[in-house]
């Protein structure tokens, strides 16, 4: 009996171990399958029990200091966890991930997903835990990622300069028109002028050959009302001449500005082209620069019967690209000249005001700080508001929703880049823009806040 159980018992020994053999092959065979990812077999302690061919490829000359994968040379888990505590927290509970990890292997930057999950064993000593690890390498992946993103930052740096582009060329031709209006004011004022002065020279000369006419007996009464009719022209020749220089000289110079503003915006496009230095700031006067826009739109002004409010402080200061705020501000402008004419033909408004104002405000931000070095004054950080508000047609909610979304228009020969572009680069400096309107026929306040910075 003893001798034929023992047959019978080794017999099965025999079979369990070649079904044992068959197993671990199915398992080695399981383990080779996953081309690009490396399963492990660990146990709490990151000790590597089992593992795949795809892992030693890779890992073997790390592994050769440590049997732990807890030493794997995990460079960054991109906020998941700490680098040097990622087994850890993968093994915190049954089913853990980390979606991306870096890991830098022979000087080469790997990338992987890793995902962890519990498996229950028996021994003698009681309940261990062992994990099941898998490494995903997704570097291809990464790759392919990187180099969209790297094509989307050229094809939107393309998009930007062609808003940019489109949109300084739309504020070229009103700083042209502008200038055509001052040149044409200019022509205007200076062509009945020029006349007067041959008037005046012809009425000298004909004051002269009047005197072969007079009789000897009135020539002392006639050369005394002569020299008086003499200085009486060049009173009024000096004080036409001192007109016409105080009248043209400020349109002149208007037009100045005018072109020059069309030379630095024609030269800062073609920088925009050479460099991706996009933000060159300089410290303006905010004044100043309404004055130039008033200048530039005076004419218009005038011709669609606009009364322009500024309301700026002269000692008013920021930090800023001039060419942007410039051109962004002309916008708003004009638009606000096309809203008015609307309101107007509608009969909603029976005069047209524009109201532009600019203030500084402490920033809800910062802090009171006493300068007790120079003086008791309280300091605080500044931003500046500056607003551009009509009593024209006004906004409804849909209309202050897409203002300043890229091809949106209300003008029917509008493009829908100025706003657009003003606002993306107000938002891309920190500043911002808003627009508010109570409705149809009640006007439109925008609201642009320049925020101080600690490099302002």
């Amino acid at each position: 009996m003893f001798s034929n159980n023992s047959n019978v018992l080794k017999s099965h020994k025999a079979n369990i171990a070649e079904l044992q053999k068959d197993l671990d092959q199915i398992n080695k065979s399981l383990f080779d399958s996953t081309a690009h990812t490396a399963i492990l077999l660990v146990d709490e302690h990151a000790q590597l029990l089992q593992s795949n061919n795809y892992f030693h490829e890779i890992f073997d000359t790390v592994m050769k200091k440590s049997d732990k994968i807890s030493m794997l040379p995990i460079t960054n888990t991109y906020g998941s966890c700490s680098n040097d505590s990622w087994f850890d927290f993968l093994t915190l509970e049954n089913e853990r991930m980390l979606p991306k990890v870096e890991m830098s292997v022979n000087n080469t930057l790997l990338y992987f997903t890793i995902i962890s999950t519990v498996i229950g064993t028996k021994d003698e000593e009681g309940d261990a835990k062992s994990f099941i690890v898998s490494l995903t390498d997704i570097t291809n992946v990464v790759e392919l990622h990187n180099n969209e993103i790297s094509i989307s930052k050229e094809l939107a740096y393309k998009q930007g300069i062609f808003d940019v582009t489109s949109e300084y060329i739309h504020n070229i031709g009103n700083i042209v028109t502008g200038a055509q209006h001052l040149s044409e004011r200019i022509i205007k004022n200076l062509e009945p002028m020029q006349f007067f002065f041959k008037y005046f020279d012809h009425i000298k000369e004909q004051i002269t050959q009047n005197e072969i006419f007079l009789k000897d007996d009135i020539g002392d009464d006639y050369a005394k009302s002569k020299k008086k009719i003499e200085m009486s022209l060049n009173i009024i020749e000096s004080s036409l001449t001192d007109t016409i220089k105080n009248v043209l000289e400020q349109d002149m110079q208007n037009l100045q500005k005018a072109i020059s503003n069309i030379a630095t915006t024609i030269v800062y496009q073609q920088e925009l082209y050479k460099t991706n230095q996009t933000n060159i700031d300089e410290l303006i006067k905010i004044s100043d620069v309404l004055l130039e826009i008033n200048g530039v739109m005076e004419q218009q002004l005038i011709n669609h019967d606009v009364t322009l409010h500024l309301d700026i402080s002269p000692e008013l200061t920021f930090k800023i690209n001039r060419i942007h705020l410039f051109n962004g501000l002309l916008n708003l402008l004009k638009n606000s000249v096309h809203a008015l004419d609307s309101a107007h033909s509608q009969q909603l408004c029976t005069t047209k005001e524009l109201w532009v104002s600019a203030r500084s405000v402490p920033q809800e931000s910062s802090f009171f700080e006493l300068d007790s070095m120079m003086s008791d004054s309280i300091i605080t950080n500044e931003d500046i508001i500056i607003e551009v508000q009509d009593n024209g047609i006004g906004m409804d909610e849909k209309t202050i929703q897409n203002m300043f979304m890229q091809g949106f228009t209300t003008k029917s020969d509008g493009h829908g880049l100025g706003l657009h572009s003003f606002a993306n680069f107000l938002t891309s400096c920190g500043h911002s823009i808003t627009c508010e309107s109570e409705g149809i026929g009640k006007g439109t306040t925008f609201i642009i806040t320049l925020c101080t910075g600690e490099e302002v």
